[in-house]
């Protein structure tokens, strides 16, 4: 195995930071084959702040110019809701040129703990998915799905269907990840 470090960084912190820094790990780990690791706390962006939204190609951008060359990837995590150009909000974005993701979990929250834990493995595992290449996938139950709703999010599964599994494989083949 060669480079298989992942960075975490957090935009914001609140109660649910810690269970959704923890989930990112595991995430990482058993889908990506990957070593998260927390790299800090930075002020999220304000360029494009609109209504209570952050823009979240501002925080990507951020996330590209921290991003050392030892990591494989980044992540940013954020409890702030965020939009991107065309959409009234995200539950996430990501950039495979930087291999470079945003997730906010603002819209993910919800009092069932389980239901909570379960839309962030996703949105995680998604925007992931897009980091290293993967497209939105029509298979039912796909982690790749396109989602626009929480209905979506939860209609969706938390595993890739066959197809982007192997697609996925043969990227982190390529980056010698696996």
């Amino acid at each position: 195995m060669g480079n298989n470090l992942a960075l975490i960084a957090t935009f914001g912190v609140d109660d649910f930071t810690g269970t959704t820094l923890s989930e990112a790990v595991d995430v990482l780990k058993e889908k990506f084959h990957l070593k998260g690791e927390y790299f800090g706390n930075f002020s999220p962006p304000l360029l494009n702040a609109r209504d209570g939204q952050l823009y979240a190609d501002a925080m990507l951008f951020h996330l590209t110019k921290i991003k050392p060359p030892s990591a494989v990837a980044i992540l940013g995590i954020t409890p702030y809701d965020i939009y991107s150009d065309g959409l009234n909000f995200v539950f996430g974005v990501a950039s495979p040129h930087y291999r470079a993701a945003v997730v906010s979990y603002a819209r993910l929250l919800t009092p069932d703990r389980e239901l909570f834990i379960s839309r962030v493995r996703k949105e995680i595992t998604h925007e992931m998915g897009h980091v290293f290449g993967l497209e939105h996938c029509t298979t039912p139950g796909c982690v790749m799905n396109f989602s626009n709703s929480l209905y979506e999010v939860d209609l969706k599964g938390e595993n890739f269907c066959d197809r982007c599994r192997k697609k996925l494989e043969e990227t982190l083949r390529g980056l010698g990840v696996i």
